[in-house]
């Protein structure tokens, strides 16, 4: 545990350099091509990552704040583009990744007080405050916090090895992708498309954790519990993906495990013997179709229609054995 008795109080306006990032739609992006630039929207998961293209208009190394919904905070490493209402915090200090990811910490502490009825403005955040550790001339004692954060990283994670050392990738390069012969597909296609369980989380005992309960969340792969078993309740399989109809609409994922569902969640079996890796290559596309869609425009009824376009092999069917290397080969892709 933290001791916080002694931390200061910095304005994030002293801190930093606080403006707003350069708006740029899904359309102008995708007649760049994929990339290796994110595409930063105001998601309060993945990093905050729709996407990656071959285009930027921020260069990275900085801190952005979603203000149009929780004010989610996330460090961008690399050159960047946005969506609406991505704000930019500029260091005015020496700013390492530890740094970054331990005040992204702190500013996430905040998130609770805000909401779609009190947004977390341009105008808010130059009025934030946050506590820090600080050195013997008072100021916020960096170092401590870069040291703070890579002890983190390299203490031993219980299985095999450093926290560090579990995401070191072999893959170091990302293969050029042609799209060009791809064909579309439509997902009722590739995969049968079914309605979950359909339980309320609330109707469940979550005091005794037998099985994840995937909700219509974008956060922690859909997971938003793990509850009992119910007599009579048969979880469904591991393998499947989940798609939220409703909600946060698409959020798309892969289980690992046997899952009881929520509300407007769909599960998608392939028919075809896949692997992990093409799966995982496909739901990255059904994903890039949530531009689509919102609350007001849910995916119960279109998902199954809904058009992706896949490499193909020589017989026109979808090259499931090029998804699977393509994902293999991925910085990361070592890892799943």
């Amino acid at each position: 545990m933290l001791d916080t008795s002694k931390w200061k109080e910095f304005p994030l306006v002293d801190l930093f350099d606080i403006s707003g990032s350069k708006t740029t739609k899904v359309e102008e992006l995708e007649n760049y091509g994929e990339g290796k630039y994110p595409y930063v929207t105001t998601k309060a998961s993945n990093n905050g990552v729709d996407g990656f293209y071959e285009f930027y208009t921020e260069e990275g190394n900085c801190l952005v704040i979603d203000s149009a919904v929780m004010g989610y905070c996330t460090y961008q490493k690399l050159p960047f583009s946005a969506s609406d209402h991505v704000e930019v915090l500029r260091p005015k200090f020496y700013m390492n990744q530890n740094i970054a990811l331990f005040l992204v910490t702190i500013i996430n502490m905040d998130t609770y007080r805000y909401s779609y009825g009190r947004k977390r403005s341009q105008k808010q955040i130059k009025r934030d405050i946050i506590k820090l550790p600080i050195d013997e001339n008072e100021n916020p004692d960096w170092k401590y916090m870069d040291e703070y954060i890579e002890k983190i990283q390299t203490r031993n994670n219980g299985c095999s090895g450093t926290i560090k050392e579990t995401v070191i990738t072999k893959n170091k390069n990302q293969q050029e992708i042609d799209t060009s012969k791809w064909e579309p597909f439509i997902i009722s296609d590739l995969f049968d498309v079914k309605y979950g369980i359909n339980l309320e989380l609330s109707n469940c005992n979550e005091d005794i954790k037998d099985v994840n309960f995937v909700a219509r969340t974008a956060e922690n792969n859909g997971v938003s519990a793990r509850v009992e078993m119910i007599p009579g309740k048969q979880p469904q399989d591991a393998g499947l993906i989940s798609v939220a109809g409703g909600g946060s609409v698409l959020s798309t994922f892969y289980q690992d495990e046997p899952f009881y569902s929520g509300r407007d969640l769909y599960t998608l079996r392939a028919k075809e013997n896949i692997d992990i890796y093409a799966k995982m290559f496909i739901i990255t596309l059904i994903k890039m179709e949530k531009y689509k869609y919102s609350y007001g425009r849910q995916a119960n009824k279109t998902l199954p229609y809904i058009e992706i376009k896949l490499p193909v092999d020589s017989t026109g069917k979808p090259d499931y054995l090029f998804m699977s290397n393509y994902i293999k080969s991925l910085p990361y892709g070592d890892k799943i």
